[in-house]
């Protein structure tokens, strides 16, 4: 007799109606929430804090001075005084903690000039405290202090002659950026004179 070669067994049904299918979708889903899970743990452990640090300046006086105006702080003659604006950002979802600013170290922005005054600093949201601010050898430093997320600081200082800018920290996973740009004309809001 002949073997008759017959053709191979076609599916009764649907691809879904088979045991096969689920079995390999239930496979997959169990990979996807497998790695979903570990994707948020990660993310949890490891959150993403940024800062963003912005300087800029304008001169106090829109021309040289020329020995017929005389410009003093505090007793200190300038003669090319300059008004510098440093705002910290915190965009990211958040806070900086005190305990990101290694061993206590400060976040610094060195200016390069013989004389710097902190004028004041001011923060958005109002609640906000600003961390804590000093100038000592022509260098800003700020910190160590608690920095919330979607908050804004600016401090204001009085330098004598055009600063550059160097910005430094040891801030412990915060990805910092810092830009620098002169202020446009006319941003300072702060009276200089007082009644």
């Amino acid at each position: 007799m002949f073997d008759v070669p017959s053709s191979p067994p076609v599916a009764a049904g649907p691809f879904y109606a088979s045991e096969t299918f689920w079995t390999a979708a239930g496979v997959a889903a169990a990979v996807l929430v497998g790695c979903a899970a570990i994707w948020a743990a990660f993310r949890s452990q490891h959150p993403r804090r940024r800062l963003t640090c912005a300087v800029s300046h304008a001169p106090l006086v829109r021309q040289r001075i020329d020995g017929s105006l005389e410009i003093r702080h505090n007793g200190t003659p300038l003669t090319d005084p300059h008004l510098v604006t440093v705002v910290l950002t915190n965009p990211g979802r958040r806070d900086i903690a005190s305990s990101a600013f290694d061993r206590g170290e400060p976040f610094r922005v060195r200016l390069d000039v013989p004389y710097a005054e902190l004028l004041g600093a001011e923060s958005c949201p109002s609640a906000a405290q600003a961390p804590p601010a000093r100038v000592r050898d022509g260098q800003l430093s700020i910190g160590p202090g608690r920095i919330g997320s979607g908050t804004r600081i600016t401090y204001h200082l009085l330098v004598d002659t055009a600063p550059t800018y160097d910005c430094r920290h040891s801030l412990l996973d915060v990805r910092v950026q810092c830009t620098t740009s002169p202020a446009p004309s006319g941003t300072w809001q702060t009276p200089l004179v007082r009644p």
